[in-house]
């Protein structure tokens, strides 16, 4: 009985869902997983022509890389270690929750992500 229910939240945290939140102020209304995993790797820094700001979250980073970055967490390391070792690019910022929704309070242009809801607009729901 217990092996059930163990695997029953287990499923339930490898399966959730990835919400794309911006600012409520933010003119962003939508975004392809295509054009989200750009941003974030940061080979294009608008969406749908608006400059946005990545962050990543802390708790749903491991989720985020695998679902829209297609990479595992060890090798979007080794990515951004080669870009910062060129020069190119800084990876996004990476803060909690709280941090995230202070900074979006702060500026409409920010993007992140999470399995439970931020406050903010939802743009896109990764299953």
């Amino acid at each position: 009985m217990k092996v059930l229910v163990l695997l029953g939240l287990l499923s339930m945290v490898l399966f959730a869902d990835i919400k794309i939140v911006t600012s409520a102020n933010s003119p962003i209304k939508g975004v392809t997983i295509e054009d989200l995993a750009k941003v974030y790797l940061k080979k294009k820094s608008t969406i749908n022509g608006v400059k946005v700001i990545p962050i990543d979250n802390k708790d749903s980073y491991n989720d985020f890389c695998r679902k829209v970055i297609k990479k595992t967490p060890k090798q979007l390391r080794s990515y951004w270690l080669k870009e910062i070792y060129r020069g190119n690019k800084q990876p996004p910022e990476r803060l909690s929750a709280a941090q995230i929704k202070k900074k979006m309070k702060q500026n409409p242009y920010v993007i992140s992500y999470a399995t439970n809801k931020l406050t903010g607009k939802v743009i896109f729901t990764v299953k």
